[in-house]
């Protein structure tokens, strides 16, 4: 086996191991920290925190599949027509292996992960206002939703991520350029 391959198969399991421990870290530190929070928060302020947590979990799961799918072409005729954060989403489609793992895969599976763990935190409230209610059965009904919704719009947002690819990288790639502005740092492109 060559040097270079030997090089290539190590880096992707360095890679790989660094992303799980990033998710596992993300997935710990929010945790811990939301549980701590949503303890003493009343259902009518943890369900519209909830939905932001499944809200975020679908949107990065459509960055990661427009990622895959964008048009390195389009993007480039876009950066040759100084179109602002072009030059940065052409970075986004040739790194779209890392940008689908991280956006997809931590970002949208920590997301959904913490949503569950919100709701059945939220379930506890609810039982601490109604002590008659079942807890097995309205953490599982939360658990469920919370799950059954995050799965849902990922489902949905699927078409709108492969129809928009091109839009939705550019507007991460804006993003992008205007952080490098706010911060005075330069794009170099690889």
């Amino acid at each position: 086996m060559s040097q270079r391959r030997k090089r290539g198969k190590s880096g992707l399991l360095l890679e790989v191991l660094g992303l799980g421990t990033g998710a596992f870290l993300l997935s710990f530190v929010m945790n811990a920290s939301f549980e701590g929070v949503f303890r003493g928060v009343s259902p009518r302020v943890g369900i519209p925190l909830v939905l932001s947590v499944i809200g975020l979990g679908i949107l990065s799961d459509g960055l990661g599949l427009a990622s895959a799918r964008a048009s390195e072409s389009a993007l480039l005729s876009m950066a040759s027509k100084r179109v602002p954060g072009a030059k940065e989403a052409v970075w986004f489609v040739r790194n779209a292996a890392r940008v689908s793992s991280v956006f997809s895969d931590v970002l949208g599976d920590v997301a959904a992960t913490i949503s569950g763990a919100l709701a059945a935190a939220i379930s506890q409230n609810v039982l601490g206002l109604y002590p008659g209610v079942s807890g097995f059965l309205l953490t599982g009904a939360a658990v469920g939703l919370a799950s059954g919704l995050s799965v849902g719009g990922k489902a949905l947002f699927k078409p709108v991520a492969l129809k928009y690819a091109e839009s939705m990288i550019l507007f991460l790639g804006r993003i992008r350029y205007y952080v490098n502005r706010a911060f005075g740092r330069t794009k170099r492109q690889r």
